[in-house]
């Protein structure tokens, strides 16, 4: 264990103890593949109550420190080692605890199979041993049915896949066309803006042209007739008398 920042203090007597517990724990636990069933179970029993008594002496180990004023930093690092360490051995005591635990049910279900079949006469394994197998057979038909079918629907999923990407295709195609189309209306109907704009201008030119040929034609009737513009008839009054005419 890292002695971390109390490595400057003096070891209590319930840390020397514990570094014993848990060496104990751990060459405890190595040799434990190498025993028997029985014999498992009681070093387990062992291992248990060392563990029970490393619990205790943490208790008493944090206890004896606060009294001592023991920085609260130092105290709880070196607890939170201690319980660390602990913790792992009673993982690897749960972990042998439940493979032995199933270890004993195999063999209790594996014997009590024994002893059913060690009642049966000939005649009834053999009717026994039809049966599994008839079972079997069936478990295998519902297997292989259950193994068509996802077969089929699978196939059945690419197909629709397949179509709904063709669609999706074709989706896109008709987007795409339909944007040309927008596109092209646009350039349209701007030209069509430029050439009423120009129609305008050129009916308002011929408009000019009209309205100044009707002056034109106006003028000239009234000259005919010998009307006078009222322009006309200023510039006459100022005009000198004819020769003769006094």
């Amino acid at each position: 264990m890292d002695a971390g920042p109390s490595s400057a203090s003096a070891p209590y007597e319930q840390e020397l103890q514990l570094e014993r517990i848990f060496h104990s724990l751990s060459q405890g636990f190595q040799k434990l593949d190498k025993l028997s069933e029985a014999k498992q179970q009681a070093a387990l029993k062992d291992l248990t109550a060392q563990m029970q008594e490393a619990k205790t002496l943490i208790r008493e180990f944090e206890r004896e420190a606060r009294t001592d004023g023991m920085p609260a930093s130092d105290l709880n690092f070196r607890k939170k080692a201690y319980v660390q360490e602990l913790n792992g051995f009673i993982g690897l005591k749960k972990a042998y605890a439940g493979g032995a635990a199933a270890r004993a049910e195999l063999l209790d279900g594996a014997k009590s199979e024994s002893e059913q079949l060690a009642g049966k006469g000939t005649q009834e394994l053999m009717q026994l041993g039809r049966r599994d197998i008839k079972e079997t057979d069936a478990s295998l038909l519902r297997s292989e049915k259950i193994v068509n079918d996802t077969m089929a629907i699978g196939i059945q999923t690419a197909e629709t896949l397949q179509s709904q990407t063709k669609q999706l295709e074709k989706v896109i195609d008709d987007l795409d066309e339909i944007h040309f189309t927008m596109k092209k209306a646009r350039q349209v109907l701007r030209d069509m803006t430029r050439s009423l704009m120009t129609d305008k201008l050129i009916m308002a030119l011929i408009l000019l042209v009209v309205l100044g040929i009707i002056a034109i034609i106006v003028l000239n009737i009234l000259k005919v007739k010998g009307v006078s513009l009222p322009g006309n008839r200023r510039r006459l009054l100022w005009e000198p008398p004819e020769a003769g005419g006094w």
